[in-house]
């Protein structure tokens, strides 16, 4: 298998907090790994610093043999590497087509003034941004909303459409925090559904955050387990269901 991200020693100290700390892992195409623990055991300061919204104190952040460590965010976007936020939104007042159609814009060519104008390269160019936006809606199963405000969508049909717009550029590492939360069991099925149609059907290396442990051990292949910024664990959802140590941190018991 490929391997898309290396994380190599990567750690982020704060005034003396190791907020994470020494932690390593690779995340290979088509593959969806997992990070848990519990509640202050680095996991957002994980996903920050590899995405370039934490400045690391040491280590290494690889994307594709290419080190990102100290990109910005923009540049590190622009390489390939997305991610969504807890709190990540929508555009409320542009139809769910319209918002999967703003993650293309970067496919998009010509200039603001040419579609200003009508110019036809711009006019051609969002004929083809359109329909690819309702193929990527229609592989989601949400084609039937194209049309619909994303005001008017519930809590896990914003959700889903705010992963449709991300990956509507192919990028090839897809980081996703905590996609399933305040979802219902249904929605969650769902949400689980697509983490894997993505990377079994689009090759995309998905790196996750979840609290919701059974959704993570239906999806992951592989699962790191982080505690008080430092790594614990890792292995398969099997072995992660066994390991004493991951029962004493994450679950509380042995």
């Amino acid at each position: 298998m490929t391997s898309l991200l290396k994380v190599e020693g990567l750690s982020v100290h704060f005034s003396g907090l190791k907020a994470l700390d020494d932690v390593s892992f690779e995340l290979e195409a088509g593959q969806v790994r997992a990070v848990i623990g519990p509640n202050g055991a680095g996991k957002t300061t994980l996903f920050n610093a590899i995405s370039g919204y934490a400045r690391p104190t040491a280590g290494s952040v690889l994307l594709e043999d290419t080190e990102i460590v100290h990109c910005s965010p923009h540049l590190i976007a622009e390489k390939g590497l997305r991610r969504t936020f807890q709190n990540g939104g929508l555009f409320a007042a542009l139809t769910v087509l319209e918002n999967v159609m703003t993650g293309l814009h970067t496919q998009t060519p010509g200039t603001f003034f040419d579609v200003l104008l009508g110019r036809r390269k711009a006019v051609e160019a969002e004929i083809e941004i359109r329909e690819k936006a309702r193929d990527l809606l229609k592989l989601m199963s949400m084609d039937h909303m194209a049309d619909t405000p994303a005001g008017d969508l519930s809590g896990g049909q914003q959700r889903i459409v705010e992963i449709v717009r991300t990956v509507a550029s192919e990028p090839p590492v897809l980081l996703l925090d905590e996609p399933a939360v305040g979802l219902s069991p249904v929605a969650r099925q769902q949400m689980m559904e697509i983490i894997k149609r993505l990377s079994g059907e689009k090759g995309v290396g998905i790196l996750l955050i979840e609290h919701a442990v059974e959704l993570v051990m239906a999806a992951a292949d592989r699962i790191l387990v982080m505690a008080a910024g430092a790594r614990i664990s890792e292995g398969t959802p099997e072995e992660i269901r066994s390991d004493k140590a991951v029962l004493e941190a994450y679950l509380g018991h042995a």
